[in-house]
C-alpha cells in the first residue's frame, strides 16, 4: 500500500494510531468540512470527532500523481451521519486532497478540496 492508501485505509478502519503514525508530530491537516487542525494533538481531536459523528465510512483514492516531497489525488467519500439533524443519512463527497511530506516520509501537510 502507498502512503495514499494508507492514509484512506486508516481512516475508514477508524485505527487513530496507525493515522497518526503517518504524519509528523507538526503536521497541518486542513479538511473542507471541518478546518485547519495543528500538531498531532489537534489532529487526534479532529479524526475523534469524525468517528464519533459518523460510521460506515469509504474513502476511495483514484488518480494518485506522486512527485517529490508530494502527492496529489482525486477521492469519493461517504458516511452515514450520527449528528441529530441527519442522523441516518448517507452523505457523499467528491473532491481532491494534496499530500506534503518530510524527508522521512512523514505528512507534514494535508489538505483537501
Amino acid at each position: 500500500m502507498d502512503i495514499i492508501d494508507k492514509f484512506c485505509h486508516y481512516f475508514v478502519i477508524n485505527n487513530p494510531e496507525k493515522f497518526l503514525s503517518l504524519f509528523s508530530e507538526n503536521s497541518v491537516y486542513i479538511d473542507c468540512l471541518y478546518g485547519e487542525f495543528r500538531g498531532l494533538v489537534e489532529i487526534e481531536k479532529f479524526y475523534k470527532r469524525c468517528h464519533k459523528e459518523a460510521s460506515n465510512y469509504k474513502f476511495i483514492p483514484n488518480n494518485k500523481l506522486f512527485g517529490e516531497n508530494i502527492a496529489a489525488f482525486e477521492w469519493y467519500f461517504s458516511f452515514i451521519s450520527n449528528m441529530p439533524y441527519a442522523k441516518g443519512k448517507k452523505i457523499e463527497l467528491t473532491g481532491a486532497g494534496f499530500i506534503n511530506f518530510d524527508d522521512k516520509g512523514k505528512i507534514i501537510r494535508y489538505r483537501d478540496y
